[in-house]
């Protein structure tokens, strides 16, 4: 079975109007970015995006550089109630829809491109049978407003927690935007007869993998906070062993298994790391008295839910908890932290080259320490 459609989901979408009146909109809602020009409508939802890509510029400028490099990654799609609201639309995008409102060159709106009812993603595949979809070969976020999302995700209450879901879907645009990662994830990832609902029907029904992640995710939350070099390099080594056994106890039955995992290790860990960085800006922002803010969102709380980040509390606990649905964005997420806590530079090859799983650059670490 071909991986027809990679698909990163979670939710969201926004309400607003297009004002009659042209305006042009400056993106300066973030300090210490530069600032951008973009003809869009005077409205809510250019507000939302418009911070959301000030956020991109501050979580690139502390945390990912080349991220940074663009100041949207491409088209994306606004569901806001019977309408679609498009910013920075391609030519593609726009030949599939049957009618669209143009108020510029970055953004027209349209009515609603189809019935489901919330989005939070990156869509794009590489199926010949999409080849008439506007996500065929060429990703395209799709968000819902804070409010729909707030309906199917409860405990997405403000405007600033969306924008943590909104920057992670960004990050996979900017993933599949470098042509290595993309072509690797044409070429070899999505040929192969495993994906991620694998990974999931695994965890929920063999009664041994789920506690096995688990177990090789507690050495590597272990080895993030322990200070002693000499026991550091132990959890590792102890980690990559029992690595090393599950893949070996599953590979008959699943031999893509360790292929597919080491390429979704790298792209939800590394968007997961991202949606950290992007609540660590907001915790600074939480303690500074001229913050920014989105004016007239009522969703917007002041980033008060930020102001302490601590991975143990309920309220972000998933990001570090390897759960039967999310394993492999938990393993990547905690990889890429301990990463860091070396001192590994991992960012410049990353996405350069993706065939190298993330648990290569621990066994590389370990090997230099023992020359």
């Amino acid at each position: 079975m071909n991986l027809k459609l990679i698909l990163i989901a979670v939710v969201c979408l926004l309400t607003t109007a297009c004002k009659d009146k042209k305006e042009t909109v400056q993106n300066n809602t973030l300090n210490n970015t530069t600032a951008h020009t973009w003809d869009l409508p005077d409205s809510l939802s250019t507000e939302r995006i418009s911070f959301t890509l000030g956020l991109k510029q501050a979580v690139a400028k502390t945390s990912w550089t080349g991220f940074g490099a663009k100041k949207t990654e491409g088209t994306l799609i606004y569901f806001n109630g019977d309408r679609s609201e498009i910013f920075f639309p391609n030519e593609k995008v726009l030949q599939t829809l049957d009618t669209y409102e143009t108020y510029s060159a970055d953004y027209v709106m349209a009515p609603r491109t189809d019935d489901i009812p919330y989005h939070m993603e990156n869509m794009l595949s590489f199926d010949e049978a999409d080849s008439s979809q506007f996500y065929f070969d060429r990703p395209v976020e799709q968000y819902s407003t804070v409010e729909e999302i707030h309906q199917f995700i409860p405990s997405v209450e403000s405007t600033e927690m969306w924008t943590t879901m909104v920057l992670h879907e960004m990050f996979h645009h900017y993933q599949f935007n470098n042509e290595k990662y993309r072509e690797y994830a044409k070429t070899f990832i999505s040929a192969l007869p495993f994906n991620p609902n694998d990974f999931r029907t695994l965890a929920k029904e063999d009664e041994d993998f789920l506690p096995m992640i688990q177990k090789e995710n507690d050495y590597l939350m272990k080895a993030i906070s322990e200070g002693n070099a000499t026991v550091r390099d132990s959890l590792i080594s102890t980690y990559l062993k029992e690595r090393k056994v599950r893949i070996k106890k599953y590979s008959t039955e699943y031999p893509d298994l360790e292929q597919v995992e080491d390429f979704y290790v790298i792209q939800e860990g590394s968007a997961r790391y991202m949606e950290y960085k992007s609540m660590l800006v907001f915790s600074d922002y939480a303690n500074q008295v001229d913050a920014p803010i989105i004016k007239g969102d009522t969703m917007f709380k002041g980033f008060s839910e930020f102001k302490e980040i601590d991975l143990n509390a309920p309220a972000f606990n998933y990001l570090v908890y390897a759960g039967a649905t999310d394993y492999h964005y938990t393993i990547g997420f905690n990889i890429l932290r301990l990463l860091d806590a070396l001192g590994v530079e991992y960012k410049s090859e990353l996405l350069e080259h993706p065939e190298k799983g993330l648990h290569n650059y621990l066994e590389e670490y370990l090997n230099s320490r023992r020359n």
